[in-house]
């Protein structure tokens, strides 16, 4: 019965992510997508983005958000922190998709996106929306932030370590992404373009998902790891690939490769490939999963790790229904069809 459903919205839902998150909705068998906004769009269907869908562009501030359970953010940082209070007061429960929540320090967050946030009691209450750490913390959380799409791929990669007795000493993150990451717009600007036959480095004086990735390192393993991170763009539309290079202070003394199968052995996202199989953008594109590959390397005390995720599905609106699956008390991987 249609009464039975879930009511959801949508808060900026005309880039990449919140076509990702549309799609996974209105598919999902127990939920009810009933609003969706969107400036540039304002006033025109949503079928000109997902098939089927025929929702009409609202503003954010239509009241028609008040009368859903769960409402997603799939907004620049710095948009979400102004609204967010208006649904937890009403005891409606947000998923946030921008960064504005995922850091717990408000000075390290200000100093990064560049602006004061409005929201400082809110950093302490939220709950960082990274499945395989955090599910029994995220099944009760009124307000989720979605990690990001670097951070996933690297932090994946890397937990099952920071976990473990070995002490690390420090984690050198290579990391290319597909142009879709930097949103729609620049993306129909003529970003491809810009990078057709070619491949770079970017943010070498520092990027934002640093920052994210060196907090949940640290609270994990319980001590500060020397840490580094390096992204690229590829000329590929979707896709994170991750080369981890893991420095460890003593020799490893059991089989790394049994480890990782252990820790992920009821996570149903997560692929650890047997020895010599080595992950590609190719088999995680359109789909909600993480293949990791588990590597010696040449240097002593040295650990090769790499990942592949989809940025838009994993690393972002297929995490994003699995923290909605999670709070709503349904299956985790419930509407999320990989392919």
């Amino acid at each position: 019965m249609i009464n039975d459903l879930t009511k959801v919205g949508i808060i900026g839902g005309s880039g990449f992510t919140g076509e990702e998150l549309l799609r996974f909705l209105s598919n999902h068998p127990n939920t009810e997508v009933i609003a969706i906004s969107s400036r540039t769009l304002l006033g025109q269907s949503t079928n000109q983005i997902v098939e089927g869908s025929d929702l009409i562009f609202i503003e954010p501030d239509n009241d028609i958000f008040y009368d859903c359970e769960v409402v997603f953010f799939a907004t620049p940082h710095g948009v979400s922190m102004n609204l967010v209070n208006l649904f937890i007061n009403k005891n409606i429960k947000v998923i946030d998709l921008s960064a504005d929540f995922r850091l717990k320090d408000k000075g390290i967050w200000e100093e990064w996106y560049n602006v004061p946030h409005s929201q400082e009691e809110l950093l302490s209450e939220s709950v960082y929306g990274l499945t395989e750490l955090n599910s029994s913390k995220i099944e009760s959380a009124r307000l989720v932030a979605v990690p990001g799409c670097y951070p996933t791929a690297s932090l994946l990669a890397i937990l099952p370590l920071l976990s473990s007795k070995f002490k690390i000493e420090s984690i050198i993150i290579d990391a290319k992404s597909g142009i879709s990451g930097a949103g729609r717009q620049k993306v129909e600007n003529g970003l491809y373009e810009e990078v057709k036959e070619n491949f770079k480095a970017y943010g070498l004086e520092g990027h934002r998902h640093l920052p994210e990735i060196r907090e949940i390192t640290e609270l994990v393993s319980g001590y500060p790891i020397n840490l580094n991170f390096i992204p690229h763009l590829i000329p590929a539309m979707r896709g994170i690939y991750s080369t981890i290079y893991i420095q460890l202070e003593e020799t490893v003394d059991l089989n790394i490769q049994d480890l990782y199968e252990l820790f992920y052995e009821d996570s149903p996202n997560v692929k650890i490939m047997q020895p010599g199989q080595v992950p590609d953008i190719k088999s995680i594109t359109n789909t909600n999963n993480c293949n990791i590959s588990v590597n010696n390397s040449n240097i002593p005390n040295q650990l090769v790790l790499i990942s592949s995720i989809d940025n838009l599905v994993k690393g972002a609106a297929g995490q994003a229904v699995e923290c909605y699956n999670l709070m709503s008390g349904f299956n985790q991987s419930t509407g999320i069809k990989n392919g």
